[in-house]
């Protein structure tokens, strides 16, 4: 919820400005933004960003999107997406065609997303600025040429169906039951964005070109560029591009807005897959003032947003009654006008009778005594402070930041404005808003008449739908009674020592060093056994870097591997009272991540932490498991295994899993074992994993005098024992496949995998990267672009520097009729992948141009660091990675792309439907 209410803040700070001629005069632009708009009606935004020299994104935005097609119209606008991509504008190539032949891939180079409300062409050219003419007039002609033929819309039909097909799934149809109750009585649950399977092959091409004609127009166009350009040149550009095109006004866009009948409406949200359990009740408006840019618009905003965070706190602190969960609260924007805010409980069980009652209760509670003046001065002060921490943010916007910030403001009442002045302008209207404008605008909500109630319910489990009357009945009953006031914010707690870290013990052992000059790089073995990595240069942003690495892996042959994950996940945040306060406050917090044969503790922090480091890392390894932790965890996942339904996606992962190492090693707790475990068991496990000797990995640019007595103190002196011998999971050999005709969608999902033993070293590695690539390209050009079949595909392979082998997978979904077919292509194109001089010469020069970054970049210094490390035991990755480059021949590549997908081991798990999905689809 917090990033719920961080987002609408957004807004917020970008609706200000720092003086007014008027009191509702628009907000101006940031300073750095040229923005205007041409004769012809397109909009033009663009900010010089030269950070990244010769750099450049461009995007074209279309203000339409699937809401604006006409009732048969049903899934055009995504079709029409697609089909500019084989728009000719006179010429004999298509712009597919002539964006590939320019050398831009798909997905890196160009895109193209369309939601409810817009769709939006991405450029990012490989040449960057050099590249701006050719991409400039591809957009022109995506908007205006409109020249593909009935012949392209049979030969993109079927990718469509592909990607629709790929799309189904539990998160689609609840997504779907979400929606069509949310906006009921409105266009959105028809016209998703997609359309559906009869609206795809039914889509005429007369339809497609009569929809761009009415929203491709230049008043309904926005250009947006950053990168290293003279703002004058690139809109002499853009003039001399979309200038040309004819102007004319677009549609209105009222059927945005949901219409309010003033009723209560009941909807069921349920999936045989989904877990989800809750009772929420939609409160839906029209709250017009608040949109836009006037001052009065953001007294507004604010207002929303301190009621809104307020709700949330009040909700968040009321006491559970038996049966419900939890409580929140969310609001959605829709249209130009329409707002959604939905509060809801979160279910026990199958108790949502009881959880409606507490829910409605709560409700009305605020009702009756609204917020308090601690809820209003909390939410005051929070504004306060992070309007201040704007203002004290000196850093400029990133490339990534300004193209966010673009892409935000693309909306026809979007814009961007510096980001002090919008702070300031916060502060100074902040002063005009009182508790009692909060509680005006709570009342205003919660008298809200046109509600929706949606019960979700999990699996296939019974729960019966109470009536509108029933429910109105029972707000009335509430309402009747006198209730207490909410439960407020506790007064602060009679003050508690900070936690303050042991005194070291008696010091440990530095017993032998060893020094590398070429790559910066110390070894130091401990008394204890453990080893210290030292790369002597800081990490990202001047941070210093410390990884801790052992063999303590989940997967032993003597305890579940849930267990082993959960005792570790407790460990790194438990300790003394206090303690966990004390690392956030240093900035000394440990992330985790476990894997079957490796245990990795992280931590980064400023020179001045190294310190508080060591002291967080040493507090994991000796600090008992928290019992307040371990129970609140153990009751989170017997909630959510009871809540679980015995889903398509378990089943799959576990058939995966036995065809590829021959069991399923993974055991998910059963509730009974997880009610017997105690807090004992999990400390037990804990000490063994951290009783295994380890490796650190230090990047820190430190004097040695200082960093000697830190190690010796909080590091040398840690007790070690044994090694754990966590078991491998590796493919085993041979050909296998298994089909498992259990989905609810009618669709093939693919999951195929195979192996080469090879050993590892940089150069191949690097090489195994780059065919990665060419073998993605490869196989959607045969299977979408020749075969038409899939949408969804991706090839990975790597070579793994603990199994010592090229790990390869294939994943696509298609329709089940061609299962077979494509799986046949896929094979034929993997074991006939080719490299030739051409590609290898663009592959290599893309190389040196990447590898220049990445020897300037800590974080994958260290990284390169720690993989020497486990090969060599010594850095020498670090010193021979310059000659990278001189690796990628062309006899090596060839003989390597013929080791990427070995039949010899390939295996294969088929989703397939189940009947009854089959059945539904004829």
């Amino acid at each position: 919820m917090k990033k719920l209410i961080a987002g609408l803040l957004g807004p917020l700070l970008l609706g200000a400005c720092a003086s007014l001629p008027e009191p509702d005069a628009p907000l101006p632009w940031d300073a750095q933004v040229t923005q205007g708009t041409l004769a012809n009606g397109v909009q033009y935004r663009l900010v010089r960003e030269a950070a990244q020299p010769g750099r450049l994104d461009l995007r074209m935005t279309v203000n339409a999107g699937s809401v604006d097609e006409a009732d048969d119209q049903v899934g055009v606008a995504h079709l029409v997406e697609h089909l500019v991509f084989h728009s000719r504008a006179g010429q004999a190539q298509n712009l597919r065609a002539r964006m590939v032949g320019l050398g831009w891939v798909q997905g890196r180079h160009f895109n193209a997303v369309t939601n409810y409300e817009r769709t939006q062409y991405m450029l990012s050219p490989p040449a960057g600025m050099r590249q701006a003419p050719q991409a400039l007039q591809v957009l022109a002609d995506m908007a205006f040429a409109r020249d593909y033929s009935a012949a392209d819309l049979e030969r993109e039909r079927p990718i469509v169906i592909e990607e629709w097909r790929g799309g189904l799934g539990v998160a689609q149809r609840m997504n779907e039951q979400r929606t069509a109750s949310q906006r009921v009585g409105s266009r959105y649950p028809a016209h998703r964005t997609i359309g559906n399977e009869a609206a795809i092959r039914s889509a005429s091409l007369a339809s497609l070109q009569a929809y761009q004609a009415t929203w491709y127009q230049p008043s309904n166009l926005v250009i947006s560029a950053v990168g290293d350009f003279e703002p004058k040149a690139m809109l002499a550009q853009i003039e001399s591009v979309f200038g040309k095109a004819q102007g004319s006004e677009t549609p209105r866009r009222d059927h945005r807005d949901l219409p309010l009948d003033n009723q209560l409406k009941i909807f069921r949200l349920q999936d045989p897959q989904s877990g989800s359990n809750q009772v929420s009740l939609l409160l839906r408006l029209h709250e017009p003032d608040s949109r836009g840019t006037s001052q009065i618009a953001l007294r507004e905003r604010l207002i929303d947003r301190m009621a809104l965070a307020a709700l949330v706190d009040n909700l968040r602190r009321q006491p559970r009654q038996t049966g419900v969960r939890s409580f929140t609260a969310q609001k959605t924007l829709i249209g130009s006008q329409s707002t959604v805010l939905g509060i809801a409980a979160g279910v026990e069980g199958l108790q949502h009778e009881q959880a409606l009652r507490q829910l409605l209760t709560e409700i009305e509670r605020l009702r009756q005594h609204g917020f308090s003046e601690q809820d209003f001065e909390s939410e005051r002060s929070h504004i306060r402070a992070l309007a201040d921490k704007t203002l004290a943010n000196q850093a400029p916007r990133t490339f990534e930041q300004w193209v966010e910030q673009l892409n935000n403001a693309t909306a026809p009442e979007g814009r961007v404005v510096e980001r002090h002045a919008a702070a300031q302008r916060y502060l100074d209207v902040l002063p005009d808003v009182d508790r009692e404008d909060l509680n005006d605008r709570l009342r205003l909500w919660l008298g809200s008449a046109d509600r929706v109630l949606q019960i979700s319910v999990p699996g296939q489990s019974q729960v019966a739908l109470p009536s509108v009357a029933a429910v109105e009945a029972l707000q009335a009953e509430i309402a009747k009674q006198v209730l207490g006031a909410p439960v407020q914010q506790q007064a602060e707690a009679p003050a508690v020592a900070e936690y303050e870290p042991d005194a070291p013990a008696p010091a440990g052992n530095i017993v032998a060093r060893k020094t590398f000059p070429a790559e910066q790089v110390e070894h130091w073995t401990l008394g204890n056994g453990d080893r210290l990595v030292w790369l002597r240069r800081n990490g990202p942003d001047g941070k210093w870097l410390l990884q801790a690495d052992s063999s303590a892996g989940y997967r032993l042959a003597d305890a579940p591997a849930w267990r082993l994950q959960m005792a570790a996940q407790l460990a790194v945040r438990s300790g003394p009272q206090g303690a966990q306060a004390w690392r956030e406050k240093q900035r000394a917090t440990l992330s985790l991540e476990h894997q079957p044969q490796r245990l990795q503790l992280n931590l980064s922090g400023a020179p001045e932490q190294l310190q508080a480091m060591l002291q967080s890392y040493r507090l994991s390894q000796q600090a008992g498991i928290d019992p307040t932790l371990f129970h609140e965890a153990r009751s989170d996942l017997l909630q959510r295994l009871r809540s679980r339904p015995e889903d398509v996606r378990s089943r799959q992962e576990s058939a995966q899993r036995k065809l590829k190492y021959g069991a399923d090693h993974w055991q998910t707790p059963d509730p009974e074992a997880l009610q017997q475990l105690d807090q004992k068991q999990l400390q037990a496990d804990w000490q063994r994993l951290a009783s295994a000797p380890v490796t650190y990995y230090l990047m820190a640019d430190v004097p040695a005098e200082q960093l000697d007595p830190l190690v010796r103190d909080y590091l040398a002196n840690l007790p070690r024992g044994a090694s754990p011998s966590p078991q491998a999971a590796v493919q085993q050999a041979g050909q296998r496949r298994s089909d498992l005709a259990i989905a609810l969608e009618p669709r093939a999902v693919l999951q195929a995998s195979s192996y080469q033993s090879k050993a590892w070293q940089p150069q191949a590695a690097m090489r195994v990267a780059l065919l990665r690539e060419l073998a993605n390209q490869r196989l959607k050009q045969q299977l979408r672009g020749e075969a038409s079949g899939v949408y969804r595909l991706s090839f990975d392979a790597q070579l793994d520097p603990d199994s010592q082998r090229i790990e390869s997978s294939l994943n696509f979904t298609c329709d089940p009729a061609r299962v077979d077919e494509l799986w046949a292509m896929a094979q034929n194109t993997l074991a006939g992948l080719t490299v030739d001089e051409q590609w290898l010469h663009t592959a290599r020069r893309e190389l040196v141009r990447q590898e220049a970054k990445r020897r300037e970049d800590p974080q994958t210094q260290f990284k390169r660091l720690i993989l020497s490390e486990r090969h060599y035991q010594d850095p020498r990755y670090l010193s021979e990675q310059a000659k990278l480059p001189e690796a990628l021949t062309l006899p090596a590549m060839q003989q390597l792309a013929r080791q990427l997908f070995p039949a010899a081991n390939q295996v294969q798990l088929r989703l397939l439907p189940s009947p009854a999905a089959l059945e539904q689809a004829l």
